[in-house]
């Protein structure tokens, strides 16, 4: 290279070193006539023009063959391999920018490495996270929130992604600077949804949206809530009959060849108060997952024998008939009893005059248990199937409350059978009988 830089002064230098010949040329014929001096003068001048010409035009071309050369030596320097340089002078340069490019890659590695890790955390979380600038354009939204509104959310406003008001209200605020939080209905989902904005520098950069979904724990409470009312509502009941009739004796306003029939009525309603506390019991233990696990061998079908026998006095006209087979499961005695229980009772209070329950029971491919219960009495209609299965759930309340139901027996047979990690099947319609099976693995 620096054979080139230097043949390049040379033909700059070379008119130069001819007009200095060429001045002291002139200076040597000083002694000559005016006339030739002139003409000698106008040669100089015609002479330095051209050379100067030619100089331009060698230098020029030279030049771009020196940057051609130049160009061409960077053009085909290998930063991946350990190759040779054509000029020694680009060593320097080529440790430099070999030393940049390695920083460079692992740079980029471990953003890489990063966004990689953040991509799999947000696209594995179970809440929804949505990312927006400033203008609320969405930037980033991981599969959750993708599930949420079934759709692709880059590179479009928020706001249009979902129409409801309060979103859109809290979208704005969250903009403007503020943090809030909203409780959205979607496709039947309840969520939480944390409006973040994310200050950079002083100002407002953007957002982070963050939906959660709360739908059990909502329904959880509003289950909660609702059987606290209903369990309020049915210990009253009792009480208050109990309260008004025993006042009524302490305070003599009772004959006394009625106390007897008064006594009858408050031990009834004492009955039917400590049936209410057992069952609100037995759901508890259920919900906080403290069944009784004493799991024994036992006769499925003497036990029905022995719970409709305990039924008779209350199924006066009522024809109980008991079918299937005769065989012996392994599973809690107390817990099947409640069940068989809760089933047969169901079927005598709500039947017709001289109407009939059958239990049949059968061994399923020697490994589900099945209690089929059938009646003859009003039937359920359908728009109730869905919810009769649910706690202090009544489909006819005056007829519960002359049966003396809590309403809480179908709700604790739901629970056994999940339990043992069974299915119930109802079958019923109004008028025409109701036959509930439970297919149980026990």
């Amino acid at each position: 290279m620096k054979k080139l830089i230097n043949s390049y002064y040379i033909w700059i230098l070379l008119p130069c070193v001819l007009a200095l010949f060429t001045a002291v040329y002139f200076f040597i014929r000083m002694g000559q006539d005016s006339g030739v001096l002139i003409n000698l003068f106008g040669i100089l001048v015609v002479f330095i023009i051209f050379i100067t010409v030619v100089s331009i035009v060698i230098a020029n071309r030279i030049s771009k063959k020196v940057t051609q050369k130049i160009i061409s030596a960077l053009e085909v320097i290998d930063f991946e391999n350990d190759s040779p340089i054509i000029f020694d002078e680009m060593l320097p340069y080529k440790k430099r920018v070999l030393l940049q490019r390695k920083d460079i890659l692992k740079e980029n590695k471990e953003l890489r490495t990063r966004a990689d890790t953040i991509e799999v955390i947000t696209g594995n979380m179970q809440e929804g996270l949505i990312l927006v600038d400033s203008g609320g354009l969405v930037l980033s939204a991981n599969n959750s929130a993708s599930r949420v509104f079934g759709e692709k959310m880059e590179n479009r406003n928020v706001t249009h992604i979902c129409r409801d008001s309060d979103f859109q209200e809290a979208v704005k605020g969250c903009i403007g600077g503020q943090n809030t939080q909203i409780q959205l209905d979607r496709d039947g989902r309840i969520y939480s949804v944390y409006f973040s904005p994310v200050q950079l520098a002083g100002s407002l950069s953007g957002a982070v949206i963050l939906f959660q979904d709360i739908t059990e724990s909502h329904r959880a409470e509003m289950q909660r809530r609702e059987f606290s009312a209903n369990v309020s509502h049915e210990l009253k009941t009792p009480l208050t009959t109990i309260t008004a009739l025993s006042e009524m004796i302490a305070n003599g306003m009772v004959q006394d060849g009625d106390i007897k029939t008064f006594a009858g009525r408050i031990n009834e309603q004492s009955g039917r108060l400590l049936a209410l506390i057992d069952d609100i019991i037995r759901l508890s233990e259920f919900d906080e997952g403290q069944g009784q696990k004493e799991d024994t061998a036992f006769n499925l079908r003497e036990l029905t024998e022995s719970v409709i026998d305990s039924l008779k006095d209350n199924a006066a006209n009522i024809d109980i008939r008991l079918t299937g087979e005769n065989f012996e499961i392994y599973a809690n005695r107390r817990m099947i009893d409640e069940l068989l229980y809760n089933l047969i009772d169901n079927g005598i209070k709500y039947n017709v005059e001289n109407g009939s329950v059958t239990v049949e029971l059968k061994l399923v491919y020697n490994s589900l248990c099945k209690i089929c219960v059938s009646d003859t009495g009003i039937g359920i209609p359908e728009e109730h199937h869905s919810r009769i299965f649910e706690r202090f759930y009544r489909v006819d309340k005056s007829r519960s409350k002359l049966t003396g139901g809590t309403g809480l027996g179908l709700s604790i047979v739901k629970h056994i059978t999940e339990y043992y990690n069974g299915t119930l099947e109802l079958l019923s319609s109004e008028g025409t009988g109701t036959t509930v099976t439970c297919y149980l693995k026990v």
